[in-house]
Parts: C-alpha cells; structure tokens; sequence
C-alpha cells in the first residue's frame, strides 16, 4: 500500500511495508449483486468503481459500505495485500486516528468467523485460533522483526455495498488494534492474489485501473470485462510469478546505459506503495547509471528522505525504462523524478531493505494497468488516465 511519503504495505505472508521518506506521510455502483458477480467471473461482464487520491497524494482510497443499513467508509486500495480490514467501533488504539468507523452493533447483516472457517484457516500463522472460538488475528506489515506496523482483531461477515449494489457474505477483519501507516481512511481493502482479497472473494478473474496524478480526478477501478484493454502493440504483457504481482523485471535502460534487473526475486506491482524500491544490486547498479547520464545536470543534496537530487531549473533528466519479460515501460520523467519543491526534483526510486522489489503507484500513474488472475498475466498501457 502506500503514498507520496511513504512505501507503504505488503501482507506480511507475501509482501512488506516500506517506511517512507519524511517528505511523505507515513505510508466508489459497481456490481450488479450475484448477476454481475457471475459476469465478471466469466469475463463476461462490465463494473467500475472509483478511486480517490487521498491528501497526502500518493495513496488510492476505494470509497464502498458495509453493513445493514450501509455505512460509509474509505479504505486504501492494495494490490500488495489480501486481508480486507476496517477499524470496529470506537478503537482508539486505531491508526489512523480522525477517519470513520465501522460499528458492527449497528448492523443487523453483521457475524463473526468461527475458526473453523476457510478465510481463517487462510489466516495460518496469523491467527491465534482455540478450536470452537471466533477467528483472531494479528497482521504484521513490513519486516518481520518490526513491531510497529500491525493490524490485529477478529475476522468477520458482512454485506458490502459497492455503488449501489450490496454483495453478501464477504469476510473482513474487524480491527480493534492498529499501529502504522494505513492512508487516511478506515482501514485497506486488499486486492491481491490470496483467498481473503476482494479480488479472490468476489470472483474476479480480472480488474484493472488507471491512476492519475490529480488529486481532483478520480482514478477508475475496473472489474471483469470493463478492465479490458484495447487491443494493438501499445499494449504491453508479461507473465506473472507464483507469488503476488510479480513479474520478472529483466532490466532496466537509462539514457544511453542499460543495468540488470532484480534476478530471480522479480519486481512486485503495488498500488499501495507510492516510491519505487529495487532490491541490491538492481539499485546500485541503476543509481550509477543516472548519475554517469545526468553530467550535465546540478546535483544537490538528498532531501526528505531521497537519496538523489538535482536542481530542477533547466534540467533535462535521462529517460528511464523498465524491460520486463514480454513488454517495455517507457515512463515520462514524472513517473520516476518528482520535484520536492519549486527548485529540487528527486529520483523517487528508493534501495529496497530486503530482497523484494516493489514497482509503486507513482511509477504506475497515467497507465492502465491490468491484472488477470485466470490468465497470470499483468498488461499494461500508457493511458491519459483523467479522461480514462
């Protein structure tokens, strides 16, 4: 997950959460109920939900409501993650503090999950479950040794209403505990590959979106047919690998000179981190190629976190492209430079902590971005993503 500050979240079972640069805070109907779920399976179908911008400019919240009668929430929009949670009741050990709750009390559509259940069984590692008790849990982002980032309570049913139209039967957490950075909103809704996703629960064998950078413009979210891309060489695939969106980065070209990309590891594509992080020696090996290209260009000190700056007046920066197994993204300097202020612009492509890679939604907007989990592929094209 993520923001303009931050990296942010990947499910502790796939991914990770990447604290952000300080400059950056830490790290809407839609189906026509069973009919379109059913359409949309089979890709057949056609559903769009929006997504919004958050403050902070870097993360993408889905705007949806849970519960009988329906109450409204927003939550950040992952593909880094599965587990769909929104902050119960009052919770005010809650991160992040100041956004809405959902109050199960108030629903008459509302159950918990007995550990007995799929969705917590799916759970593993994560839940401390009794045979017989209600299914709990304790989901920690980032590295495994942090402490600090962590959502933890009970899983639950309820009947979501995306748009107009409520779906039954879906499994969240019911969080009564969180610490981190999870957006502005009440929680996540994780779009990944596991059992618990949004994605997985709904029956989706595709969904795609367009991310824009205009935090006036909503970004659209597309499921089934509907996130289909026109067809035509603009249009650019790649197989994913077995774990995540991940798909195998084979290297990357900036300006004259081309690195190694990130091995065997791939690079993981992730709407809820804002920056870019290349695990070694993907990172090193691409930093020296900016700098051998950007002689010409005033280098100043890193700002906010960033490690490479220069001054913005007057510069032209290297273009940047990412080749991947089966398709080239040949960004704009926005993708990848963004001015810290009106003077200094800063390479938003950060060295990864681990051995994981992660492509984050900066790098991704003003693109279509498809995921299809029947064909394991992830397709993307360069889109005016405001008039998408």
């Amino acid at each position: 997950m993520g923001t303009t500050r931050s990296s942010i979240l990947v499910l502790v079972t796939i991914c990770f959460l990447l604290a952000a640069p300080p400059a950056y805070s830490e790290r809407r109907g839609f189906f026509r109920a069973t009919r379109l779920l059913d359409a949309a399976a089979s890709g057949s179908g056609s559903a769009q939900t929006p997504l919004q911008m958050d403050s902070s400019g870097g993360a993408y919240d889905m705007t949806f409501s849970m519960g009988t009668p329906p109450q409204k929430l927003s939550a950040l929009a992952d593909t880094g993650s599965d587990l769909i949670w929104a902050k119960c009741g009052a919770c005010k050990r809650c991160a992040p503090q100041g956004s809405s709750s959902y109050y199960p009390n108030k629903s008459s559509s509302f159950s918990k999950l007995p550990c007995s259940s799929g969705l917590c069984r799916t759970l593993e590692s994560q839940s401390t479950c009794a045979s017989g008790a209600v299914c709990d849990y304790k989901y920690s982002y980032g590295l495994a040794s942090d402490p600090h980032h962590y959502t933890q309570g009970y899983m639950a049913s309820e009947t979501f209403t995306l748009g107009g139209d409520a779906v039954r039967g879906i499994g969240f957490g019911c969080t009564t505990m969180s610490e981190g950075w999870y957006g502005s909103g009440s929680g996540l809704v994780g779009l990944g590959r596991g059992k618990l996703s949004l994605v997985r629960q709904l029956k989706v064998g595709a969904f795609s979106y367009c991310l824009t950078s205009d935090t006036s413009k909503s970004s659209p979210l597309l499921f089934g047919a509907a996130g289909d891309l026109m067809t035509g060489a603009a249009v650019q695939s790649t197989p994913l690998l077995k774990t995540s969106y991940t798909v195998n980065l084979t290297s990357i070209s900036i300006g004259a000179a081309t690195t190694p990309g990130t091995g065997r590891h791939g690079i993981i594509f992730d709407s809820g981190t804002t920056l870019t992080f290349l695990a070694q020696p993907a990172y090193t090996l691409a930093k020296v190629a900016l700098l051998s290209q950007a002689t010409n260009l005033t280098r100043v000190p890193g700002t906010d976190g960033y490690e490479v700056c220069f001054q913005t007046s007057g510069a032209v920066f290297p273009s940047m492209v990412l080749h991947f197994d089966g398709g080239d993204m040949a960004l704009r300097t926005e993708n990848y430079f963004r001015a810290v202020d009106d003077s200094v612009s800063c390479w938003i492509v950060q060295s990864s902590p681990s051995h994981r890679s992660i492509v984050g939604n900066i790098i991704q907007m003003d693109y279509h971005i498809r995921y299809d989990l029947d064909k394991s592929v992830l397709s993307f094209q360069a889109a005016n993503c405001e008039t998408f």
